[in-house]
């Protein structure tokens, strides 16, 4: 008797239906770079909505968009677009990601024999990529005395 009570509650919980887990666990690790990075962004905006004292519905309304779709974001399950991110940024007032900064770090000039114009090209490198050496003719020697670059 004690078991047949069992069985019963035991298949109250089983689904009818197959388990999808195996497609799920395929399409996380199809996109697991950038799902793990819309959480981090969603995790910070919920802080932000929690310190700001801010409602996902309110959000929605400055940026116009529906408060289905927020919810979604801050769960982490959408692959947000760079204006949907710049939109949120604006209304909240914060950075959600920053994009490496370059400089310009090799100048070649290419001077054409049959015309009296050169070109610039430039050759762009992260920033500390590479030390910065300085040549002895250089007028932008460092300094004794002065903080060095």
């Amino acid at each position: 008797m004690k078991s047949t009570v069992n069985k019963e509650k035991l298949n109250k919980y089983i689904s009818r239906e197959p388990s999808d887990w195996m497609a799920q666990a395929d399409y996380y690790e199809v996109n697991k770079d950038w799902l793990n990075k819309s959480a981090l962004i969603a995790i910070k905006i919920l802080s932000t909505l929690r310190s700001q004292s801010i409602t996902q519905k309110n959000l929605a309304e400055s940026i116009g968009v529906t408060p289905q779709y927020i919810n979604k974001v801050v769960k982490g399950h959408e692959n947000l677009s760079l204006e949907t991110i710049c939109k949120i940024e604006r209304s909240l007032g914060i950075s959600l990601i920053a994009v490496p900064a370059y400089e310009t770090s090799q100048v070649i000039f290419d001077s054409f024999i049959s015309s009296s114009f050169s070109i610039a090209k430039t050759e762009s490198k992260p920033i500390g990529s590479t030390k910065t050496e300085y040549k002895s003719e250089s007028k932008y020697q460092p300094q004794e005395g002065l903080i060095a670059a």
